[in-house]
């Protein structure tokens, strides 16, 4: 079956997540993605060591952040900072569609790659330049990583428990926050290419992409000039709000109760009707005023409880709560993932076959699929040199001698 995005191709020169995980999505639905790397400078996603056998040192095609952010493309490897390699990769931009790129700010331009240079050579070209800041501004040349864009965009001040310091979530969620939101723009583009037939570039920056996502958390301040607070697991819209623990060892569940209906409906549950009417939590003003007597009151519910059997028990009441899952939860014990075939076993080069986390975009005339993992730095140069950009075995060569290209390593 023919894909979403089959023949249209895609020019990564990408890092990290953020850049990478966009084109991960298009490979998925059936674009032709060509990641452009570097044996000299390898990308952090391939510098993995495995933890329970670090004497092996680096693996850079086993390494399960490449699988999971660059499955499916292919790769070839080019030392852009020789003219020669830049003449090539422009000659490969003139048969694609795309390009995405994250380099650090300006980094592309010093290479002799940037937006009016690739214009030249494919004059309808999308191209998606994503950094920390943006190609502009006074930071625009300030280095970032996930943590520090999640402090500036305000994330760190409001995760966390009321008592405590500013947390970093352990998560770097400006990464795929902007890789999402450049992988509508670089559809929204295409789209107005094929009305129009005019290419464009688009800056995106992961700051203000962290910050859009938390207007309904700036809203506190912006309508009423205070600053949001740290909730912990607390809500200002529900009550009982919160993980309790249950039976077992470092096992919870998540419940949320918003309305006096679905109160009256988790009384039943929990067989303690006489909370209905008590005062303290009689409105959702008194439960939230009483929150910390009705979280100790439900624990004293949830620790004699299975995890599983108080989501099931809550949720047949209408009522949302959930399993604190922990990965083998999902891939082993979690039924709704199962039926849908969340998890995908995917054609590696080095292991055979791994099982990966799925692309979950529910295309049902075009389902994705994810092509194969593990490809080492350069696999595929004889594909796009030779097959692609028409090269000769003796033109290859002329160009690996120049340095321009990188040998596959064996």
């Amino acid at each position: 079956m023919a894909q979403a995005l089959e023949g249209l191709r895609v020019v990564e020169f990408t890092v990290g997540m953020a850049g990478p995980w966009i084109g991960r999505f298009m490979a998925h639905c059936g674009a032709e993605v060509i990641r452009v790397e570097s044996h000299a400078r390898p990308d952090v996603n391939r510098l993995y060591v495995s933890p329970t056998d670090p004497t092996r040192t680096t693996q850079s095609q086993s390494s399960p952040w490449f699988t999971d952010w660059d499955a499916g493309k292919r790769f070839v490897a080019l030392d852009l900072t020789r003219p020669e390699a830049a003449q090539l990769a422009k000659r490969l931009v003139r048969t694609a569609d795309v390009v995405i790129e994250n380099y650090a700010a300006g980094v592309i331009d010093k290479l002799g790659l940037g937006y009016e240079t690739l214009r030249a050579e494919k004059p309808d070209l999308v191209m998606l330049s994503t950094s920390g800041y943006g190609n502009s501004g006074p930071n625009r040349g300030y280095v970032t990583w996930g943590p520090n864009i999640e402090a500036l965009a305000g994330l760190s001040t409001v995760s966390g428990f009321p008592d405590s310091a500013c947390t970093i979530t352990q998560y770097a969620y400006p990464d795929p926050l902007s890789a999402l939101h450049g992988l509508v723009v670089v559809m929204a583009a295409l789209d107005h290419r094929q009305r129009t037939g005019t290419g464009q570039y688009v800056t995106l920056s992961q700051l203000e992409a962290t910050v859009a996502s938390m207007g309904h958390v700036m809203m506190e301040y912006l309508a009423n000039g205070r600053e949001p607070h740290r909730l912990g697991n607390r809500s200002q819209r529900a009550a009982p709000h919160g993980c309790y623990r249950c039976r077992g060892a470092d096992r919870w569940c998540a419940i949320a109760v918003f309305t006096d209906s679905e109160w009256k409906s988790f009384c039943g549950v929990v067989e303690h009707p006489e909370w209905i009417d008590d005062p303290r939590f009689a409105t959702l003003e008194a439960r939230l005023h009483n929150a910390g007597a009705l979280d100790e009151l439900i624990g004293e519910w949830t620790t004699t409880q299975q995890d599983y059997d108080v989501m099931a028990r809550l949720q047949a009441a209408g009522i949302a709560a959930g399993v604190v899952q922990n990965v083998a939860d999902q891939m082993q014990r979690d039924p709704q993932l199962a039926a849908r075939g969340f998890f995908e076993e995917i054609e590696h080069l080095k292991k055979g076959t791994v099982v990966a986390t799925g692309i979950p975009l529910g295309l049902t005339g075009t389902p994705g699929r994810t092509g194969r993992a593990g490809a080492a730095v350069g696999q595929d140069n004889d594909y796009v040199f030779g097959t692609l950009l028409g090269l000769t075995p003796d033109e290859i060569q002329t160009y690996v001698d120049a340095g321009a290209i990188e040998p596959l390593a064996r």
